[in-house]
């Protein structure tokens, strides 16, 4: 397509040439006419070659993290999984240390609401906002543990996760420290603070405000957040980790989250063990009779045998039967597809006849042209210099011959 809108409109601007040879024209037309068609083929013919040739890439440029975002963005990842690891070995130690059912939920009630928020922090695409954000959750849980409204969720268990929580604040404060210069680490931990202080966590969902607007906010709607997304293996990087966190945490959330649904709905641990021995009972009474009855279980074998055969040849016809008629109809698409191609092809060639054929009209009626005119000056020519000695010669002698 890029080569017939090239051909359109260099037959329309031959066109559009071609209507203005009435006027006069000087010898330089026809160079102007040939250089136009020329640089238009050119273009088409490159356009082509750019068109079919895979090997032609186009690459924007890169710009790397600055340093400190980058050994933010790592920080950040690192310090979240050791955040969520803590947080399960201690909720873990502290239900296996009671036998309050209440005491349980919540247990499990934190380690899904805090790994959730550790997990969205980190996953901040801005590397400083993930770590303010990582670094806030600290102190927020902090709070909240120890004098908010979480201060007596785990009983005799509660010191121990307000020392998780302590000890946790004071890793992410070391890190700040390591990561940042001193004045914007000032800078930084009173914005923490303040967030923290102005939106605590009211219970164990870990719901919280949005860091990044209020980091924008303190910043200036006006000023860039992040100059760079960074580089390819950066960005490669980032998905890596991402991934790798959400998957490292998927099967224990969905765990979790199951064994919640099972407490809360009132289903425990011994009622599961006693339907598990009553399934147990079913299949032994159900091996008695098959040892017992091995006709009649031989004739069941054989009748679900049949159906199942049955079964399975008529799905296979049924999915025969759809892959050929998938076939059939790839293989009009296809056809079409190709025919549609051809005429393209069909039509560009033609267009590009045509106006070769024009442009040589053009030319060689500009030649002609130009043939006539130097004739008729070469004519006018040898009319003047031959005509004037002569009429010099008539009128000198008319002179002569007066009295």
């Amino acid at each position: 397509m890029i080569e017939r809108r090239q051909v359109q409109s260099m037959s329309m601007r031959a066109g559009a040439l071609h209507a203005d040879d009435s006027s006069p024209v000087k010898g330089g037309r026809l160079a102007a006419v040939t250089a136009m068609a020329a640089r238009g083929v050119a273009l088409a013919a490159l356009a082509a070659c750019l068109a079919s040739c895979s090997l032609v890439s186009l690459k924007s440029p890169e710009k790397p993290l600055p340093t400190r975002d980058f050994n933010a963005r790592l920080l950040t990842h690192d310090f979240a999984t050791r955040f969520n690891t803590a947080v399960e070995q201690t909720a873990d130690d502290i239900a296996a240390g009671t036998g309050d059912p209440e005491i349980r939920l919540n247990t499990l009630r934190w380690k899904i609401g805090a790994e959730g928020a550790s997990t969205r922090a980190a996953s901040q695409i801005v590397p400083m906002v993930g770590f303010l954000d990582m670094w806030g959750l600290t102190i927020q849980m902090h709070d909240f543990l120890a004098d908010g409204a979480g201060r007596s969720l785990f009983g005799a268990g509660q010191p121990r996760a307000v020392r998780l929580a302590v000890d946790l604040e004071r890793e992410a404060d070391d890190l700040a420290r390591g990561l940042m210069e001193s004045a914007e680490y000032a800078s930084e931990k009173q914005f923490v603070d303040g967030y923290a202080s102005a939106y605590p966590i009211a219970d164990l969902s870990f719901a919280r405000a949005s860091i990044l607007d209020l980091w924008a906010r303190d910043r200036g709607t006006k000023t860039r957040l992040v100059d760079s997304l960074g580089t390819l293996p950066e960005a490669l990087g980032q998905t890596s980790d991402m991934l790798r966190l959400y998957g490292n945490n998927f099967t224990s959330q969905a765990l979790w989250r199951a064994q919640l649904a099972a407490q809360e709905s009132g289903i425990s641990g011994q009622d599961v063990n006693a339907m598990i021995k009553h399934l147990d009972e079913r299949f032994a009474r159900l091996s008695a009779l098959a040892e017992s009855t091995p006709q009649l279980v031989n004739g069941v074998v054989r009748d679900v045998s049949k159906r199942a055969d049955a079964s399975w040849v008529e799905m296979m016809g049924t999915i025969r039967a759809e892959r050929m008629a998938l076939s059939s109809s790839v293989s009009v698409e296809r056809q079409a597809a190709v025919e549609a191609v051809d005429k393209e092809r069909a039509a560009v060639a033609a267009d590009a006849t045509r106006l070769a054929n024009q442009i040589i009209s053009n030319a060689g009626e500009e030649a002609r042209r130009l043939v006539r005119e130097a004739l008729m000056l070469i004519i006018g020519l040898a009319a003047v210099v031959l005509g004037l000695p002569f009429a010099a010669g008539y009128y000198v002698g008319r002179a002569q011959r007066r009295p």
